[in-house]
This record gives C-alpha cells, sequence and structure tokens, in this order.
C-alpha cells in the first residue's frame, strides 16, 4: 500500500515538475530571443555609428546583424506556435553562425567577438540541457580550431578594426554579456524557487501520502485481524457441528446441539445459523426415524423369534455339567440352570460379573432385541480376567450372530416353502374353468394345506350390505 502510493505520488511529482521545467526552458529561450533581438539592435545601431566613424567599415557585418534580428524574431514566433525543438536549435545556430562571422570581421580568432562564444554554451545548457551544451562546445571547438588555422595559414585574413570601431565592440559585448548574465541569473533564480516550491509541495504530498497509507495499513491490518477473528470463529462453530455429527454417527443419540452460544458469537454470517438449525432438524429427525425403524425391527425380530421357538418347540434352554449337556424345559423350574446373574443381565442387557457367576446377553439383529442369556459357574473364587471376560464376549457375540444367521435362513425357507406351496395352489386354482370349480378348488387346496377340520367359501353381496 505505501509502496503504491509513492509510486503514484512520484508520478503526480514527475509530471508536474516536467511540466514546469519546460515551461521555464520555453520563457528562458524566449527571453533569450528578445535578448538577442535587442543585442542586435544594439550592435546594429553601434555599426551604423561606426560606419560613419571608422573607415573602410565592412557593411555585410551590418547584413549579419540584420540576420541574426531576424532569426531571433523567427525563435520567438516559433515559440508562440509551440515548436520549441526547432526555435532551439535555430536560435543556437543562428548565434553560433553569426559571432563567427563577427569573429572574421572583428579582428579575427584573437578579437573580442571571441568571449562571446562561451554565452551561446550558456544559453544552451540552460535552456536545451547538457546534450546541447555539449554539442555546442565540439561545434565551436572544432569552427575555433579551423578558423585558427586558416588564419595561421593565411588561408583566411580576417578584417581588422580600427581601435575606435574596437572599444565600441567592447562596449557592445560588455552591454550583452551583462544583459545574459542577467537573464540566466533571473531564470536560474526562478528555477531555484520553482524547485523548492516543488520540493516543499512533494514534502507535502509525501506526507499526506504517508498519513493515508499509514491510516490504509491500519484499516488493512483492523481487517486483517477481523477477518482472523471470524475465521476462528468460524473454524470454532465448524468443529461443534463436527462433533455433534461424530456424537450421533457414534451412536450418542443424546448429544445436543446449541445454537444460542453459536448466535452469540460476534461476525458470523446468520447463514451459519440457519445451517447449524437445518443441522439440529435434520439430525432429529433422522433420530426420529431411526428410532421407529429399530423399534420396528425389536418387534419384528421378537415376533420372528417367538414364531420361530413355537414353530419348532425349541427347548427353553442348554446345561452344562460334568462334560455333559442337556436341554432344559422350563427355566423357572430349575435354579440351578438359571443362575441368578442371568436374571440380572436380562435386566440390564448388560455383562454381569460375579466372584464365581458370570452371565452374558444373547442379543440379535441391532442387539436391541435380547433373545436369551448365558451364565457360566466355576468351583473357584477367582476375578475373571480380563481374558477371560473378553474371551466369553466373543463367543456369545458370534453366538447371537450365527443364531440371527440361522434364524433368517430359517425364514427364508418358510417364506420359500410358502410361496412354493402358494404357487401350487394357485396354479391348481387356474386349472379350474368355472366359478364354482374355481371356489371348490380354492377352499380344498386350503384346508389341505393347513389340514384344517372345515372352511367355508361364499359369494354374496347381501351380508356386507347388512353389516
Amino acid at each position: 500500500m505505501n509502496n503504491v502510493g509513492s509510486a503514484l505520488a512520484e508520478t503526480f511529482i514527475t509530471d508536474d515538475t516536467l511540466t514546469k521545467d519546460r515551461a521555464r526552458r520555453i520563457g528562458l529561450l524566449r527571453a533569450v530571443g528578445w535578448t538577442g533581438f535587442t543585442i542586435s539592435t544594439v550592435f546594429l545601431l553601434g555599426y551604423l555609428v561606426a560606419l560613419f566613424l571608422v573607415p573602410n567599415f565592412p557593411i555585410l557585418l551590418i547584413a549579419v546583424d540584420v540576420v541574426a534580428m531576424l532569426a531571433m524574431l523567427v525563435v520567438v514566433r516559433l515559440l508562440a506556435r509551440g515548436d520549441f525543438d526547432v526555435a532551439l536549435l535555430l536560435c543556437i545556430t543562428s548565434l553560433t553562425l553569426i559571432l563567427f562571422m563577427a569573429v572574421y570581421f572583428i579582428n579575427g580568432t584573437m578579437g573580442p567577438v571571441v568571449l562571446t562564444l562561451p554565452l551561446i554554451v550558456l544559453i544552451a545548457g540552460q535552456v536545451g540541457g547538457r546534450r546541447y551544451a555539449y554539442v555546442t562546445i565540439a561545434v565551436h571547438t572544432v569552427l575555433y580550431v579551423a578558423f585558427v588555422i586558416a588564419e595561421a595559414l593565411g588561408v583566411i585574413t580576417p578584417y581588422q578594426m580600427p581601435e575606435l570601431g574596437s572599444r565600441l565592440i567592447w562596449v557592445a559585448i560588455f552591454i550583452m554579456a551583462v544583459a545574459v548574465m542577467v537573464v540566466v541569473n533571473r531564470q536560474f533564480a526562478t528555477f531555484v524557487q520553482a524547485s523548492l516550491s516543488a520540493a516543499r509541495k512533494r514534502e507535502e504530498s509525501l506526507v499526506a501520502i504517508s498519513q493515508q497509507a499509514e491510516a490504509a495499513a491500519l484499516a488493512e491490518r483492523t481487517a486483517q485481524q477481523q477477518a482472523l477473528e471470524t475465521a476462528q470463529q468460524l473454524q470454532a462453530v465448524a468443529q461443534e457441528y463436527v462433533a455433534f455429527l461424530e456424537h450421533i454417527a457414534a451412536g450418542n443419540y443424546s448429544a445436543s446441539l446449541d445454537l444460542s452460544m453459536v448466535a452469540e458469537r460476534p461476525n458470523l454470517p446468520p447463514e451459519l445459523i440457519s445451517l447449524g438449525e437445518y443441522i439440529k432438524t435434520t439430525v432429529a429427525s433422522l433420530v426420529t426415524a431411526l428410532d421407529e425403524a429399530q423399534r420396528a425391527q425389536q418387534t419384528y425380530t421378537r415376533q420372528s423369534w417367538e414364531s420361530l421357538m413355537q414353530s419348532r418347540r425349541t427347548p427353553a434352554g442348554y446345561r452344562y455339567r460334568a462334560d455333559e449337556t442337556d436341554t432344559v424345559p422350563e427355566i423357572e423350574v430349575d435354579e440351578n440352570a438359571w443362575l441368578p446373574p442371568m436374571t440380572r443381565t436380562v435386566r440390564s442387557k448388560d455383562v454381569t460379573v460375579g466372584t464365581q457367576e458370570l452371565a452374558l446377553p444373547i442379543a440379535s439383529g441391532t442387539r436391541a432385541q435380547l433373545i436369551g442369556a448365558l451364565g457360566v459357574r466355576r468351583e473357584q473364587s477367582e476375578p475373571w480376567s480380563e481374558d477371560e471376560l473378553a474371551l466369553v464376549t466373543t463367543v456369545t457375540d458370534q453366538l447371537a450372530q450365527t443364531l440371527e444367521n440361522l434364524r433368517l435362513l430359517d425364514e427364508t425357507t418358510r417364506r420359500a416353502a410358502r410361496e412354493q406351496m402358494a404357487g401350487e395352489i394357485a396354479g391348481r386354482i387356474r386349472e379350474a374353468v368355472e366359478i364354482e370349480a374355481v371356489l371348490e378348488r380354492a377352499l380344498s387346496e386350503l384346508g389341505h394345506a393347513f389340514a384344517a377340520e372345515r372352511g367355508t367359501a361364499y359369494l354374496t353381496l347381501s351380508a356386507q350390505e347388512e353389516a
């Protein structure tokens, strides 16, 4: 956040600084143009005076000065149109050519005009930047060296200005130098002031942005802290929901989900409370349906065992004594066969452990239906070890499972026999082609199947209407 704010601030400040620097350069070049026009005018006046006072004064020098005046006017015009680069190039080129032309006419390379060449470099650097300054220095150096060599070899013979003309030119150069320095110093002072103002604005902007960044960082930390707290609360609520469902899955149907405690947690979405209510309601419905199914299964299992025991006339129990096993017709008549711990086991449906006696329930199906009990008595009075208890429990569980499997097999066999018999009776009934024969065949077949003493079948509506 701080880096982004600083980057935006620097971009804004940089763009603003570049705009102001360009405005400064344009203003400085415009001042140079007008100053050059003014200096050229001053030189023109001096040349005109020298024309009358100095014999054989070069008229071409006056023409060059007029060209300089026109060039400066063109520079100002180009700036008004927004052609800064063209105006700068024209200004430096014009000043360079005009001054070197003046060098030729005014005492050559050792004349006073040479002193004005650094002023052009200064103007180029202030207006165009370091690149223009270096290029101008290079061009001036090449041209000056060429002039010196040509003058030394006698290729060029500079015009020797009379003493009066030289003094006038010195005065003009002094005025030009002062004017240029005034303009440059003024622009430099303006630039320094603008830079200080920009620096202050930048500092103020950075301070404001820093404050905003700190506020944003604080808000972000607060939001992160709230998000962390909310995530922790969500995790805690999810753990409560999962623990509740694990209790239910483990068969602990008495477990409850306290939604009032969940609702008191701050910053929780209402959908989470709705989810808890939905889970609680759904689990309650499932538990109710499971209880009903268990009761129905228990009733069905009990009825099935009762039907099996009645149909097979199974003995009430079996007893083991002296390596012999025999049946017990009635448990109540043989107290030695039905051990007292077995009574407690039947009532509690749990393992009963005594000093000498041990009793375990025999549960069928989902272990909800008790179908019997198994008791063991030994002569020595020793505590039952864990291995012994585990062994008896395992045997009892396998016994219960085996008995249940045999009951299911017997039930399946009887159902198959019943369906086979029903199919045979239905087949014989379908052999009849008359209503009377069908009734007679059905009644006869059912009588034979149940070994009934008598049976009756009527086709009548009057009995229903009277009822």
